[in-house]
């Protein structure tokens, strides 16, 4: 979590990947263990330079028995933010055990996440023995027969040192996914802090409905990580296994953390008129957004009926000009009607902009503070601002469009590190300032709002956030705390 910076990075997206793979693994019979350091310790923090660790320290599990009879060890590349902690996780490994497998897993699935072949050196320096690149499901026997070989020939998704070749990510374009092994992590941790990437409730899980994305955003990694394939999941199976969690962890509520979730509306449409037949008595929210047009508005009342409660989209932008570089269309007046549907059946909304594209100007920003305007009079519930930063992969990364003030600099989804932060930042802070005087405004809706969050029952994101900055600097002043008294 970068240091004053609660808006942009510290969210605790769940390890998806990691858990349908340990699904994948444990349904082929394989023995699995799983060691989670953030979900086993959650109220653990650690100060850096310009940043705390949340979580239990790697150094905690060094010597446990999962670690030292591992035959093979894949650590989760789970965002950007965290790849020198991982690059540290592996000296640890290597130090105590040399002659141990490591493989990195990609986060292929996430814009946060970065693709593992442009720091490949960094992670092959450190020890690294294989980088799994995009799904390992559709190959897995070549991949396991490498991992237990890394000497012998080297499957296409896979990178490995002194295989000098480009990687070939392999995509299944009609998948059918395992159950993710979700038994094998602490839910109740992750639970019980106050905080999560969508709207808190007591308890819930994270599903993807969908991989992949078929736009081009510069500064989005997805289009390198899946290639801007998007694979639906049959509708049967995304009902089956949301009422599988359900009846097997108590869960009601369900997070849809799909890159783009309704790119396809029929596939929608079937999700939730299953739901509706199987009276599931489930809630799903779109919390990592999706494409607004692609929502139809007289889908809007089925979605509410089937247990739609939110909905995030991202316009990144109000200038087209900007979103001509970008590469991303965006109709703004659809935006405004899809938010008045939403409010008239009862679902909650996020519209998300992005500041710092290299080709925004001032008169841009003026152009996205008028459309966040427009947004709010139409009935916008919330609104999220990102910094853009220079993730592997992204065209803005591979075109060096983003200058850094150091190469140290932590790369968050809104780095202080970037060398015009302070213009980013004020043009982060009017948008926010907007949506608050302009929510003020409106008369009851922001108060509702506040006292929502107070009372520990959000409804958005940004209701979370009151809770969740009061836990982080409970946790910080523990922290001083101990240091203080065994410096005593």
């Amino acid at each position: 979590m970068q240091k004053g910076d609660f808006l942009g990075s510290g969210i605790p997206y769940w390890p998806v990947e990691m858990a349908v793979l340990a699904g994948f693994l444990k349904a082929r019979l394989d023995e699995v263990s799983v060691i989670d350091l953030f979900g086993s310790s959650p109220t653990t923090l650690e100060e850096r330079s310009d940043h705390y660790l949340q979580g239990r320290p790697f150094q905690h599990f060094l010597r446990t028995q999962e670690v030292i009879e591992a035959e093979i060890i894949i650590i989760y590349a789970l965002s950007y933010m965290s790849h020198k902690e991982i690059l540290s996780i592996v000296t640890a490994i290597k130090k105590d055990r040399p002659h141990v497998t490591i493989a990195i897993l990609e986060n292929s699935q996430a814009v946060t996440g970065y693709a593992l072949d442009y720091v490949a050196e960094e992670f092959f320096e450190s020890g690294v023995d294989a980088l799994l690149c995009g799904e390992v499901y559709w190959n897995w026997d070549e991949v396991i027969t490498f991992l237990k070989n890394p000497k012998g020939e080297v499957p296409e998704n896979i990178l490995a040192p002194n295989f000098k070749k480009r990687v070939n990510r392999k995509f299944n374009m009609q998948p059918s996914y395992p159950i993710p092994a979700w038994e094998l992590f602490p839910l109740k941790n992750y639970w019980s802090i106050p905080y999560s990437h969508g709207p808190k409730t007591k308890r819930f899980l994270p599903m993807l409905t969908s991989r992949g994305c078929p736009y081009p955003c510069d500064f989005c990694v997805i289009p390198e990580t899946n290639i801007r394939r998007w694979r639906p999941r049959e509708p049967e199976e995304v009902v089956n296994e949301m009422i599988e969690l359900r009846n097997r962890f108590s869960v009601h509520h369900f997070q849809i953390e799909d890159l783009n979730p309704t790119v396809k509306a029929s596939q929608w449409d079937d999700i939730c008129n299953l739901l509706i037949e199987k009276k599931a008595g489930i809630y799903f929210y779109f919390v990592s957004g999706t494409k607004a047009e692609t929502i139809k508005l007289d889908q809007v009342s089925l979605y509410a009926r089937a247990g739609c409660r939110y909905i995030s989209f991202s316009p990144e932008s109000g200038s087209k000009g900007v979103l001509k570089n970008i590469g991303k269309q965006f109709d703004h007046s659809y935006g405004e009607l899809l938010v008045e549907s939403c409010r008239r059946y009862g679902i909650y909304t996020q519209s998300c902009f992005l500041v710092g594209h290299p080709t925004e100007t001032e008169e841009d920003h003026k152009l996205s503070c008028d459309y966040l305007c427009s947004l709010i009079h139409k009935g916008l519930d919330e609104v999220a601002v990102f910094i853009i930063a220079s993730l592997a992969g992204s065209s803005l990364y591979k075109q060096k469009r983003i200058e850094l003030s150091s190469e140290d600099a932590l790369i968050s989804f809104s780095p202080k590190g970037r060398v015009d932060w302070k213009t980013l930042e004020r043009r982060r802070n009017e948008l926010i300032k907007i949506f608050f005087i302009e929510k003020l405004k409106k008369g009851a809706d922001l108060w509702l709002s506040i006292a929502r969050a107070l009372l520990g029952k959000p409804r958005t994101k940004l209701e979370n956030l009151p809770r969740r900055i009061l836990f982080i600097y409970w946790l910080l002043l523990k922290y001083r705390l101990q240091k203080l008294l065994k410096g005593v």
